[in-house]
């Protein structure tokens, strides 16, 4: 005899030494083994959905089909065949089940809602300061987080380095502003501070500049340095999570997309105390004439203060956190007066 096991279009058959009898009745030798074969070899693996998002475009995202798996039911087939046999019958059809995909596209769909933009302006900046701007948005443009996965600026952007494309440009360095590689890297890291903070997404390392910054609120600022301070944040919305960042010469935009929520976040932040610089500082300039005077540096008041997030669901506030307490130093003015006499 010739046993059959249809499995869809494919046909496996048993006959001869695959076909044992004992005591009168027919069976297969090592029949799990055989329908173990049979699951690998028939198996379909189920295809989850993909998205590709496609920053600063018209249409952001685009999305592939999921596809349903199947695999043969393998203890009931052992007991079809048993029975088959045991009433004198040489033939079954083996069942199927549907084994769906993790991710659907009706999944992706749900986290390409905006959650949060934010935006400062860097206009006015030299063009070194401005392509170091650029350089580190170009960097982030097209991050997407899984939910639950961590975000590294310095991670991201990388060593801030003549050899990784930055220039020399005024950076905030012990209380006092200088130059140095990658100046402007910072508005970068407080713009996307700010939009993770209005995203509802959970901040982990934050830094603040020693000094107050001019294109955000105080307690507002992310300062980062390479292999020291960092901004660090977890994608805690549910759902997958796309950064968008724009830099176009006047305002760096980061935008936000994933899940849609019920929670809108408001920032406010509280100046507590302010102290004024203790004095101008005068440096004499030979090539400057004598009654001439040019601002290097602009006072600024020292200050302390708070930052607040505040939580409103469907409207309603329902939460206000303190962040943190900054303190910022004050900054002396800094004039060349000029000492080259008149002629």
């Amino acid at each position: 005899p010739r046993f059959i096991i249809h499995v869809n279009n494919k046909i496996y058959d048993f006959e001869g030494e695959e076909l044992a009898y004992y005591k009168g009745q027919f069976y297969i030798k090592c029949l799990e083994d055989v329908v173990d074969y049979i699951y690998k070899d028939t198996f379909v693996a189920p295809v989850d959905a993909t998205v590709s998002f496609n920053s600063n475009s018209s249409y952001k995202f685009s999305y592939t089909q999921e596809r349903e798996g199947k695999a043969i039911n393998s203890s009931k087939l052992i007991s079809d065949i048993n029975l088959a046999l045991k009433k004198g019958e040489f033939e079954v059809y083996a069942t199927f089940y549907e084994i769906s995909p993790n991710v659907t596209v009706s999944e992706l769909k749900s986290s390409s809602y905006k959650r949060a933009e934010f935006s400062t302006e860097y206009k006015n900046s030299i063009s070194a300061r401005k392509s170091n701007i650029e350089l580190a948005v170009k960097k982030i443009n097209g991050t997407i987080l899984k939910d639950g996965e961590s975000f590294s600026f310095n991670k991201i952007v990388g060593e801030r380095s003549e050899q990784n494309g930055f220039l020399k440009a005024t950076v905030i360095e012990n209380g006092k502003f200088s130059e140095g590689v990658g100046g402007g890297v910072c508005q970068v890291s407080s713009t996307l501070y700010n939009v993770a903070l209005l995203s509802g997404l959970k901040v982990t390392k934050r830094y603040a500049h020693s000094i107050a910054s001019s294109y955000v609120e105080p307690s507002f600022d992310a300062m980062v340095s390479y292999g020291g301070s960092d901004l660090e944040f977890i994608n805690s919305s549910g759902g997958l999570v796309f950064v968008e960042g724009v830099a176009n010469g006047n305002i760096i935009k980061f935008t936000v997309y994933g899940k849609l929520s019920d929670c809108t976040y408001e920032r406010v932040s509280v100046i507590t105390e302010q102290t004024p610089p203790s004095c101008e500082e005068i440096i004499l300039d030979n090539e400057l004439l004598v009654g001439e005077r040019v601002f290097v540096q602009r006072a600024k008041n020292g200050i302390k203060s708070e930052g607040y997030l505040v939580v409103y669901k469907n409207g309603e506030k329902i939460s206000i956190t303190k962040l943190h307490s900054d303190v910022y130093k004050a900054v002396n003015a800094q004039i060349r007066v000029g000492t080259k006499p008149l002629e």
